[in-house]
């Protein structure tokens, strides 16, 4: 069975300075799946040649397996703080253990917590006015964290 830890040395060799790892799984099958991201946008030349790359890495004759690489798709939860790294002043979904949903531009993140503001438009003296709401969330109450991207995408 192919070693993750090994499929990891060999990707992170194939990546340049604005790629990142975001997910590598092995099945029983051998079925490797390797998810990639670029702080510059991910494009499907980048994933042939890290796969090509890969791939010349490995011994067909000795190993079977099956290698797919590409982008974890914006409909995933973040699964590393490079994602959060390059969602920053994006609109961010985020979903708390308790069920609470928290939709909002991420404004800041660190190992602890997530920083989330939200703009809304509320009446104030009988006027209009924008209203920054920030919510600071513990990470460890975070159960999930997408882009709004993908949840603006699925509503239109």
């Amino acid at each position: 069975m192919m070693q993750k830890d090994k499929i990891s040395e060999i990707c992170l060799a194939a990546l340049n300075e604005s790629q990142f790892i975001v997910d590598i799984s092995v099945n029983n099958a051998n079925d490797v799946f390797v998810y990639i991201d670029d702080f510059n946008g991910l494009t499907i030349e980048e994933c042939q040649r890290i796969s090509r790359f890969i791939e010349s890495n490995f011994d067909r004759e000795v190993e079977d397996y099956s290698l797919e690489v590409g982008s974890p798709g914006l409909s995933k939860p973040f699964k590393v703080d490079k994602q959060y790294k390059k969602a920053l002043n994006t609109e961010v979904e985020i979903i708390a253990v308790d069920g609470e949903k928290i939709v909002g531009t991420l404004t800041a993140f660190d190992d602890e917590t997530v920083e989330v503001t939200k703009t809304l438009i509320k009446k104030v003296n009988n006027k209009k006015q924008e209203v920054k709401e920030i919510h600071k969330i513990d990470r460890i109450n975070i159960k999930s964290t997408k882009s709004e991207i993908s949840i603006n995408k699925k509503n239109k």
